[in-house]
Order: structure tokens, then C-alpha cells, then sequence
């Protein structure tokens, strides 16, 4: 009994082919995959920045309003204002314009000639003390 080494048979052309196909295919897959990740992720990055540089000038505008709140003009102009303190010395006047409302009762309309104006209202004034009020607690709401 001779022992004659067993041949396999050549691999076709179409075998390879397939093979290769399918390898190139892979490898174009795994590529325009990670090319899009790329590109996402670019995208996120660049809104990220865009971000962070409205969020630097947003913070540099805080910290001039900070500065500018720390400052002796800020606090008087605020004094003044918003809470009606005076220096010594000075004398505080608070004006109080009275609302008068401007309707003749006997009022015509040009239109109609001689007819009264009956859709003009006359706007109620508010009591002297709501207006006391105002001044030393603040508005009612």
C-alpha cells in the first residue's frame, strides 16, 4: 500500500471573487460607518464651542454688571431710585399728579351735529390714600 498524498481540488475563480466581494463590502461598511461618527461628532463639537463662547461673553457681561453693582454710584443711583432716600441735607420732594379726566357732559359729536356723546366714560380717580400707599409700601400687586 503506497501512501499518495490526496490533492483537494483548485478553489474556482467565483470562490475568490465572493470572498473578496464580501471583503471590500465589510471593510467599506465598517469605513462609512465610522466616517459618519466622524462627521457627527464634529458637528456636536462645533455646537459645543459655538456654546461655550456665547457662555464666556454671557459670564464677562456678569461680571461688568458685578463690578458695576459693587461701585458707590451704583449703590446711591439705586438709593435714589428705588427706595427715595435723600443725602443729608437735601430735601426729598415726591410729586403727585392728580388725574383729572377732560369730559364736558355737554359735548357734541361733529359727526351728528347736535347729539350728546354718550360712549365717552369718565375714568374713576383713585382715593388720595392708594396713592399714600404707593409711596411708602410700594404698589399693590
Amino acid at each position: 500500500m503506497s501512501k499518495t498524498p490526496i490533492r483537494l481540488p483548485a478553489i474556482p475563480a467565483d470562490v475568490i471573487t465572493v470572498l473578496a466581494t464580501t471583503g471590500i463590502v465589510f471593510f467599506l461598511l465598517a469605513f462609512g460607518g465610522k466616517a459618519l461618527e466622524a462627521y457627527r461628532l464634529e458637528r456636536h463639537n462645533a455646537m459645543l464651542r459655538a456654546e461655550v463662547a456665547a457662555l464666556t461673553e454671557q459670564q464677562q457681561g456678569l461680571k461688568e454688571r458685578r463690578d458695576y453693582v459693587q461701585t458707590p454710584e451704583y449703590v446711591e443711583k439705586t438709593a435714589r431710585e428705588q427706595y427715595r432716600w435723600a443725602k443729608a441735607g437735601e430735601k426729598l420732594v415726591i410729586t403727585i399728579f392728580q388725574r383729572h379726566p377732560s369730559v364736558s357732559s355737554g359735548a357734541t359729536s361733529a359727526a351728528t351735529g347736535s347729539r350728546p356723546l354718550a360712549d365717552v366714560t369718565r375714568s374713576t380717580v383713585p382715593p388720595f390714600w392708594s396713592e399714600w400707599w404707593r409711596l411708602l409700601a410700594g404698589p399693590f400687586d
